[in-house]
Formats: structure tokens, sequence, C-alpha cells
């Protein structure tokens, strides 16, 4: 099973391009998980499904604390279906949920709750790719969520504060032992804005894509729709599609 991990700057469309990516790999037969480590659980519902209609980690951790005495191998089965849901495509979407209440302190519990489930997921071998939406940030690279991952997808846009945010998420990944790096620079004008991000960032252009800014993107956000079904022939989707096969070359998916 391959693992991938998705970081960035907040806003820059993290959540689009790792469910357009998700769903371009499951309809081809990929089978696929993704966990959303984002405490604002965008990514449920951009598949279409509300984040209420499942148990997150972070609702249930004494309870999962509980099973996970027994073991993962014995307990794992049951904490995945209890708090996961699968959409119409097959992918499994497991939710780590947000802080309950003021003064919970920090989210490291349930990331490490995160962590085991991926490292269980991996033994069992149902799946093909993992794929991680992390918070904005790198904050959760500095909990050791992604050791020894297969790649650290880097999603930028063309300005210098998204890029800065690149550079440390790359470190932290490279630290981590991360195996390779992907820049998607997003919301680009001109071809030169990849090369301008890439440069900061200190990836080879070769491991680098952009992907043009579209109303078409906009419009389906706006309208509650996939990218991929609502604007079939979008600019945007030509080049998510491109992204999808880097990526799946970089990993050999």
């Amino acid at each position: 099973m391959k693992k991938i991990i998705a970081t960035g700057k907040g806003g820059v469309g993290k959540t689009t391009t790792l469910t357009t990516v998700s769903l371009m790999m499951a309809r081809e037969g990929k089978r696929v998980i993704v966990f959303d480590t984002d405490p604002s659980m965008n990514l449920a519902l951009s598949f279409g499904v509300p984040y209420q209609s499942v148990c997150t980690i972070t609702e249930d951790k004494a309870d999962i604390s509980h099973e996970l005495e027994e073991g993962i191998d014995a307990s794992g089965a049951k904490i995945l279906e209890d708090h996961s849901v699968v959409t119409e495509d097959g992918i499994r979407i497991v939710i780590m949920g947000a802080l309950q209440h003021g003064g919970d302190g920090c989210l490291c519990s349930a990331i490490s709750v995160i962590k085991i489930l991926l490292d269980y997921v991996e033994s069992i071998g149902e799946y093909d790719v993992a794929i991680v939406d992390s918070q904005a940030g790198p904050e959760v690279l500095g909990r050791g969520l992604a050791s020894s991952f297969d790649l650290n997808l880097i999603l930028s846009e063309p300005t210098a504060k998204s890029s800065e945010v690149s550079v440390q998420v790359k470190k932290l990944a490279d630290d981590l032992g991360v195996k390779e790096n992907l820049l998607v620079v997003n919301k680009i004008d001109y071809d030169s804005d990849v090369r301008f991000v890439a440069n900061i960032v200190g990836i080879d252009i070769s491991k680098a894509i952009g992907i043009p800014y579209d109303r078409d993107v906009v419009k389906a956000d706006k309208e509650g729709e996939l990218l991929l079904d609502a604007f079939p022939d979008s600019a945007a989707l030509a080049q998510l599609r491109n992204t999808k096969e880097l990526i799946e070359k970089i990993v050999c998916l």
C-alpha cells in the first residue's frame, strides 16, 4: 500500500485536489482509503458525505482507547468500521474530527490513533493507496504522522506566503523520511508561476505541476458538486488528471 500525505497552507485547494485525484483513482479500480485529519472536516463533505453522519475519532476517543487495550489486531476492524464511511465510488473515509470542547488541548492523541489505524490498514492489505488530508500548516508533520510515507503532496499557490509554508512542510517531511515530494501549484496564471514556487521550495521542476485558476472549480464548490462530474471538460480538471498520473508514476502505483 502506498501512503500519501497532502500538506500546505490553508485555502490552497488541498481538499478539491485530493477529492478529484482520489475519485479518479477509485474509478479506475484502485482501492482507496482517505484519512481526513483536518479539524475543519471539509473532505467528507466534498465527497457528498455530511461529516455529522460519521462518528469521528475525537468524539469517541475514550471508547477507542479502551478497545486498543486489546491490541490493534483484535480491535482494528471494529474501530475502522465504526469511524468511517464508504462513498458510492468505494472510497473509505476516516474522519479524525475536531476538538470537542474549549481547553481540550491539542489533537495529539487523535493523531496517534490515526497512525495506529494507518499501520493496521497497511497490514491487512485491502487497499492500494492511503491518502491523508492534513490540517493546514506544518504541525501534523511535527507529530510524526507521515513517518516513512511514500509521497508528500505539497499544495501551494503562486505567492510568497504560501511558498514559505511549503518550504516548512518539505523540510519536516524530509526529516521524517518521506520518500518523495510533489509540488502542486494551484490557481496559476502562467507556467512561470510553477517555476517561481519550485525555486523557493527547492523542488526540481520535474516534480512540480501547475493547476490553472478556473471558475469551474468555484462553481462546482458553490453548487456542492464534484468537479469531475459537473465540469468534465474544465481546464483545471485536465491538469488534475495529469497530477494523478504523475503521482502514480512517482510512487509506482
